[in-house]
């Protein structure tokens, strides 16, 4: 069981890394919402949407928490991986409604993507074969979102956090090889007691 201690500090490593790296950006008002469409395997093309989906979108959700982001999962590898951008439209005469279609996500295929209201455009991104990586560029480049670099105190605490995370895997090494050599020595114990009572059989 870990200690106190270790799970702080596994959470402290979680909260610093949805503030941090790739994907921590603002979305400007424009943005109105995200939908993300891919399978639950990565066959065909789907590795990279769903890679992006679990490194980079809960970051950029972190810093956008007004803006909905949908994810509907399935399990039709043949249909493209798309992400879908709903921006509201600058010269929109027609006002934006009181509320949007914000269905919850799925891994049922039970949120397909909506048609965009009446002030609003959609960009739709193919992510087919795409590295997580060209995804997230597309997306800032699309949104023109405003990427948030690491303060430095939040540099230092990862670096922290790093050098315990290291310090920890070179204490589990040690207790590991202590808990092999206890074990060995046990082992050593019952075979010489065994051989001994051998011994004092084949005597009497």
């Amino acid at each position: 069981m870990r200690s106190l201690g270790e799970r702080f500090n596994k959470l402290r490593a979680k909260i610093i890394s949805l503030r941090c790296g790739p994907g921590a950006a603002i979305l400007p008002p424009e943005v109105t919402r995200i939908h993300m469409d891919f399978a639950t395997s990565f066959k065909n093309g789907h590795m990279g949407a769903k890679k992006f989906w679990r490194e980079n979108l809960p970051r950029l959700k972190y810093h956008n928490p007004s803006v909905p982001m949908i994810v509907n999962r399935h399990s039709r590898n043949n249909k493209k991986p798309t992400i879908s951008i709903y921006l509201r439209k600058p010269d929109a005469s027609t006002p934006a409604p009181a509320t949007r279609s914000q269905p919850s996500s799925s891994r049922n295929n039970m949120s397909k993507a909506t048609p965009p209201d009446a002030d609003e455009k959609i960009i739709t991104v193919d992510m087919t074969e795409k590295h997580s990586s060209h995804i997230l560029e597309y997306v800032l480049a699309e949104t023109r979102a405003v990427p948030i670099k690491p303060t430095k105190e939040e540099i230092r605490e990862l670096q922290e956090l790093d050098a315990m995370a290291r310090q920890a895997e070179v204490d589990r090494a040690r207790m590991r090889s202590l808990r092999e050599e206890k074990k060995r020595e046990e082992d050593m114990l019952k075979r010489a007691r065994a051989a001994g009572g051998v011994a004092e059989e084949e005597d009497s």
